[in-house]
């Protein structure tokens, strides 16, 4: 209950502050432009197939493949600049402001700080991405088509975002607890994200055991995945990882300061 008690004084603080706002705002337009590029060169395919009289290639184009892989691939690079903005404050402004020694001294536990800040950006997470929705829902208006839109597959992708921006939230929130200046967890944060999207770039410089290793700790295979409508055990489990080692030390680091 502590916990449910912190994530509902966080999420006040998003809402009342113009930072949920910016940040739905700047996924939404940057996500719009990724959207209407990709829909305008399966148009232009489209016509294209048709011209030369192709229907066999028009058969093959599809949203999932043209259109939703490639976006939220591009999304995901997008959580990789609005995440840090999304965690600086949430340890960091606490520990500027001095408030967070006045939680201990009361029965909040470090877990329950640690889960509550969580729960609250994941929360935000969530409405982030539920605002994009509109993109499969508009795809499958024009289509006119109950095939349209393979929603399976979409649902996939909205789930291994997810999962990627939890990753993130968790390297976030604990790049908050070990500094009390936003601006320096904020930049922090960003080149962690930043190295676990590229790292996958050094993958095609290695061969055999490393080459796998490498592209195990890439972000973006592991998004591929389920963008493309697949789930993998190694998938999850990367994610879910990723979660749980932020999650524990950050409570390691909430711990250690209460008692320093």
């Amino acid at each position: 209950m502590n916990a449910i008690a912190i994530a509902r004084k966080e999420l006040n603080i998003y809402f009342s502050t113009p930072i949920a706002y910016v940040m739905f705002t700047l996924f939404t337009v940057v996500g719009s432009y990724f959207f209407l590029q990709l829909l305008g060169g399966y148009e232009q395919a489209s016509m294209y197939f048709m011209q030369v009289n192709q229907p066999e290639m028009m058969n093959r184009l599809n949203f999932q493949d043209m259109i939703f892989r490639n976006l939220f691939g591009n999304l995901g690079v997008i959580l990789i600049f609005i995440v840090p903005f999304l965690t600086m404050r949430l340890l960091a402004e606490e520990k500027h402001s001095r408030t967070i020694e006045l939680l201990y001294t009361t029965p909040i536990t470090p877990g329950d700080i640690v889960i509550g800040k969580y729960l609250a950006a994941i929360s935000i997470l969530f409405c982030t991405l539920a605002l994009t929705l509109i993109y499969p829902v508009l795809l499958q208006v024009l289509a006119r088509d109950t095939s349209g839109v393979e929603w399976h597959s979409v649902i996939l992708g909205y789930v291994g975002l997810f999962l990627l921006g939890a990753a993130y939230m968790a390297l976030g929130l604990f790049v908050s607890s070990l500094t009390d200046s936003q601006v320096v967890a904020a930049l922090i944060t960003f080149v962690l994200l930043l190295m676990t999207w590229i790292i996958g770039w050094a993958a095609g410089q290695t061969e055999g055991t490393m080459r796998e290793f490498v592209t195990y700790l890439s972000a973006v295979s592991h998004l591929d995945s389920f963008s493309k409508g697949t789930v993998s055990l190694k998938d999850t489990l990367y994610f879910f990882s990723v979660i749980v080692l932020g999650l524990f030390a950050t409570h390691r680091a909430v711990e250690a300061h209460r008692w320093s």
